[in-house]
């Protein structure tokens, strides 16, 4: 399979992306393909994309290049090392990661892309004697059972040793910290000090709830990173459901009997 994205080698992409981002209604349309179309179509191509919205081709491209990216081209991004300066001293993330797939890598690999340190859900006090910077929120057990999951979910102690051995293969280990979800929000609506939160475009919506929340307490708004959605050789998101039903493995390929 060739890469999908080797529109983003040319020289020139940087400059479109950087235009298009600069667009009034940029913000506004993103938003829009994020919660109404993407979830539902999430192989829509650009051109179909600029007709149903009747935006220009360009803005297209660069609203699916952030909202989605195909696992061929993901394991790509994998091999970049990351940056020697970053934004923020301390971003966070949560997930249940049950099964560990390339959506939870793109998680983590834009946290860790984006902090000097991640932290995997920690208290305050806890958060600055460590000196981690990234947060990892995982889902407790008693947690999980709220979720209305459609599949048996490994429990925790579990879900931390396979999440470590992946911190560990990819070299994160030493910037982060786990600690335990009993709720949808943890430390990032307790932590003053924390600057930046990770979502997928599934989980964008808790990131609003919890800077209302931080705000009613007076505390500075998170900023938000959004990392893109993983599609699997068929077009559709990788998900531990799809692989817990053999369609997919973690790396998004298909199983074919």
């Amino acid at each position: 399979m060739t890469l999908r994205r080797d529109y983003a080698k040319n020289p020139l992409w940087k400059i479109l992306a950087d235009t298009v981002k600069n667009m009034s209604l940029y913000p506004i349309h993103k938003s829009y393909v994020r919660d109404k179309i993407i979830m539902n179509e999430p192989s829509i191509s650009a051109e179909e994309l600029s007709v149903r919205l009747s935006i220009p081709l360009g803005e297209a491209m660069v609203i699916l290049d952030e909202l989605r990216m195909y696992a061929v081209d993901f394991e790509e991004e994998l091999k970049t090392p990351l940056p020697a300066e970053r934004k923020y001293n301390r971003v966070c993330l949560g997930g249940t990661f049950d099964v560990i797939h390339y959506g939870h890598l793109a998680l983590l690999l834009t946290a860790f892309r984006s902090g000097k340190k991640v932290t995997i859900g920690v208290t305050s006090d806890e958060f600055v004697k460590s000196g981690k910077k990234v947060t990892i929120g995982v889902t407790s057990d008693e947690f999980v059972k709220k979720l209305g999951k459609t599949h048996d979910v490994k429990p925790y102690n579990e879900r931390i040793s396979n999440l470590k051995k992946i911190l560990e293969k990819y070299g994160w280990i030493d910037d982060a910290t786990i600690v335990k979800l009993d709720d949808p929000y943890g430390p990032a609506v307790t932590d003053a000090i924390m600057e930046a939160i990770v979502v997928s475009p599934f989980t964008a919506f808790r990131a609003l709830e919890i800077n209302t929340i931080r705000a009613e307490s007076l505390m500075k708004p998170l900023d938000v990173i959004e990392c893109p959605l993983i599609l699997a050789e068929d077009g559709k998101p990788i998900s531990s459901s799809r692989i817990i039903k053999g369609e997919v493995t973690p790396e998004g390929r298909l199983v074919r009997s």
